[in-house]
């Protein structure tokens, strides 16, 4: 119950905070808002796991982010959904195990420019899972997560001359998330490389964003090693005045299966993630920005143990995904 509730805590800070920036949003920007045939350049991804392309950000500006997500989830096997029921026995036939989830999500990012083309950037999730059986019975899972640190080179910065923009990343995973108890938290404390880059391109009204990442895992806590992963972002926004943009957002996340006390978990999956998204600029300075996207599967197939009816993966048909930005 303790840990229910601090879940329903975090949720309430995060939806507290969108409603604190937006309320000024509503009083000031109204009175001194430009013709809507003014254009800006539109807001970068919404999703709290992708990072902006290409671009860096500007020498000593300092960048506060809060994505968090709305999702409820399901048992599948490979890329069907799933039942678990008792295999044998005088229970054979009987619905046992999580028939769903509400899940929510907080990321917490930090952006600084050191530079024009360095910056240093770093990502530290909440997770609350809430588990609901087929026995009526529920279950928590979640917990603050571990921390993954970034630096970022830009090899091309956007100039007046050129709209495009490339740049390097480099970073780790941190052991900062909660382990104590394998049964409640989802954080496995195990460190990580991480390498990749991205591309912008970004033409008055119109932007395009394309980024991607490898991580590469050790051994954490509980002799859990995860697997490792590559997640690649794409999204095409399109600012419709100096305040509102519209556009699309999809990843493609592959992952390895992961280990236990060095034993393959035979959980690697696959999955294609789409959908429109929207973002409002109310406040000129400190800049702000605020984000929605929702996010439909295209692609999923997640591998399982299939001599065991318990292997399955927990995924979801729909993500609400919310993001909020302040940069001074």
């Amino acid at each position: 119950m303790q840990r229910y509730s601090t879940g329903a805590f975090m949720r309430g800070c995060a939806l507290f905070f969108l409603c604190v920036l937006a309320l000024p949003a509503a009083i000031f920007a109204a009175p001194d808002a430009p013709p809507k045939s003014e254009k800006r350049i539109p807001g970068p991804m919404v999703l709290p796991q992708a990072w902006p392309g290409g671009e860096t950000i500007p020498a000593h500006l300092f960048a506060v982010m809060n994505h968090f997500s709305l999702a409820e989830y399901k048992p599948y096997r490979g890329s069907s959904p799933y039942t678990m029921r008792v295999p044998a026995g005088p229970a054979k036939g009987m619905k046992v195990g999580p028939k769903d989830a509400d899940q929510f999500v907080n990321v917490f990012k930090l952006r600084y420019g050191i530079t024009d083309r360095f910056e240093i950037r770093t990502a530290t999730p909440f997770i609350d899972l809430n588990l609901n059986n087929h026995n009526d019975n529920g279950s928590w899972k979640g917990g603050w997560g571990d921390t993954t640190m970034m630096l970022r080179y830009g090899i091309i910065t956007r100039s007046e001359n050129s709209p495009f923009s490339v740049a390097l990343d480099l970073g780790v995973t941190l052991p900062t998330g909660e382990v104590e108890d394998k049964d409640k938290h989802l954080a496995t404390n195990a460190f990580s490389v991480i390498a990749g880059g991205g591309f912008s391109w970004v033409d008055h009204n119109q932007r395009v964003d394309l980024d991607g990442r490898y991580a590469a895992y050790t051994e954490g806590a509980h002799g859990i090693k995860p697997g490792d992963f590559a997640l690649f972002h794409t999204h095409y926004s399109w600012a419709l005045s100096r305040y509102f943009d519209i556009g699309a957002e999809a990843y493609y996340r592959i992952e390895q299966q992961s280990e236990i006390d060095g034993k393959g978990q035979q959980n690697g999956f696959q999955e294609i993630y789409a959908g429109p998204k929207i973002q409002f600029k109310p406040l000129d300075a400190p800049f702000v920005m605020l984000g929605v996207a929702v996010l439909f599967p295209v692609y999923r197939d997640y591998d399982y143990m299939k001599d065991d009816f318990t292997s399955m993966r927990l995924s979801t048909d729909t993500r609400y995904e919310f993001s909020i930005l302040i940069a001074f």
